[in-house]
């Protein structure tokens, strides 16, 4: 296990493994193209094997691994760009969230992006292990 001193949480998955129940995963930024998956063990953050060079190879690495035991992302929202340049939305990452509901007004500028954002439509799920991470300092 690795020191995690330093590493952002980007996101987070979950899988359902044979015999083991559901298990969370957190994707962590140790560098600015250094992606890692850690698994969640007795409270615990194991570092995995799947690590990319950006966020996007990371999940698509993510759901190849854990196809057969049917991995998904937590639904953090739909984030929007403002002013308004996006009607849709796209799935907010979990950091993205937590960016937007931090603030008075949810508005919160992405530095990826260059612009004003917020998150909306943020499931329960999400919004319960952002309050638990936070209590647990692991955020």
């Amino acid at each position: 296990m690795s020191e995690k001193n330093n590493e952002s949480l980007v996101h987070i998955g979950k899988y359902h493994p044979r015999h083991k129940g559901t298990r969370y995963l957190f994707l962590r930024e140790r560098a600015p193209t250094h992606y890692i998956w850690y698994e969640e063990e007795d409270g615990k953050e194991v570092e995995t094997e799947i690590e990319a060079p950006s966020i996007e190879e990371a999940m698509q690495l993510a759901h190849k691994t854990w196809k057969n035991d049917a991995f998904r992302t937590i639904i953090c929202g739909f984030r929007y760009t403002l002013p308004e340049r996006d009607e849709h939305g796209m799935n907010a990452l979990f950091r993205q969230m937590v960016a937007s509901y931090s603030t008075p007004n949810g508005t919160y500028y992405d530095k990826e992006l260059g612009y004003n954002c917020f998150v909306q439509s943020a499931s329960r799920e999400a919004l319960d292990l952002w309050q638990q991470l936070q209590e647990s300092n692991r955020l």
